[in-house]
């Protein structure tokens, strides 16, 4: 095979590819998961990465669900414990509650310790309901907050994201990030430009492009946008499967 037709060959097999998650996987957001998981289902892309919050009430009807999709290759992922910031204490996190994270991201304001033991209290309930351990770890609005690098590796995950990349095998590899959770025009015009920008960073850096769903995208601005990706000739994986398929 000629070497240049080879090598463009395995450049388009590599931008091609995409890890796709669905964010905020909670009892109350189930309904509307189920639903995502069909159309993903549907359009045959393979299993993504679902983000599970352990800390809310969970019924064992709910818990099973989760299993049951493990089970037919679904990895499920840890992500915070509440989803939901009890105090707002820095300036740093008040600026990222107002233009990015509302009260979601749990992290920013705790300790370096206080960070280390809500992410093994994560790993802790997956054990404890007797799930596969997980492997990866996205912070809810994929802030990590005052983590050392060390406290990083050495946590019990194996992949752990952030807003511009992702840990692995301690090092941290910049990812271009897209998603579609647009509930008012400020969202739609800046997530808009942002998701175009990276697009366009995927494609000449020749680098896979994360895709991040939430519960209710199907029913914001973007939709469209996001039925346009999902339907592509892109090679979708779960974090799992992409991390570890070499």
């Amino acid at each position: 095979m000629d070497e240049n037709y080879k090598s463009n060959l395995d450049k388009n097999l590599t931008m091609n590819e995409s890890l796709i998650s669905i964010h905020d996987v909670m009892p109350h957001t189930l309904n509307n998961i189920k639903k995502i998981i069909k159309i993903l289902e549907k359009n045959k892309c393979n299993p993504p990465t679902l983000l599970v919050v352990p800390g809310r009430s969970w019924s064992e009807n709910d818990i099973n669900f989760l299993k049951i999709i493990q089970k037919d290759g679904y990895e499920i992922a840890g992500h915070g414990w509440y989803h939901e910031t009890k105090n707002i204490s820095t300036l740093y996190h008040k600026f990222h509650s107002a233009f990015i994270s509302r009260n979601v991201a749990e992290h920013l304001s705790l300790s370096n310790k206080e960070i280390i033991i809500l992410m093994e209290n994560c790993f802790k309930w997956f054990e404890k309901n007797q799930f596969q351990q997980p492997i990866t770890y996205i912070p809810p609005a994929w802030a990590l907050g005052k983590i050392t690098n060390k406290d990083i590796f050495n946590s019990p995950y194996k992949i752990i994201e952030t807003l511009s990349g992702i840990y692995f095998k301690e090092k941290f590899t910049r990812m271009p990030l897209v998603g579609y959770e647009t509930d008012n025009l400020f969202r739609v015009v800046s997530v808009s430009f942002l998701n175009f920008i990276n697009e366009k960073i995927s494609k000449y850096s020749n680098t896979p492009l994360r895709i991040s769903i939430h519960p209710n995208d199907f029913s914001y601005p973007l939709k469209s946008k996001l039925e346009k990706i999902l339907k592509s000739d892109r090679k979708f994986f779960g974090y799992r499967d992409y991390f570890l398929k070499s």
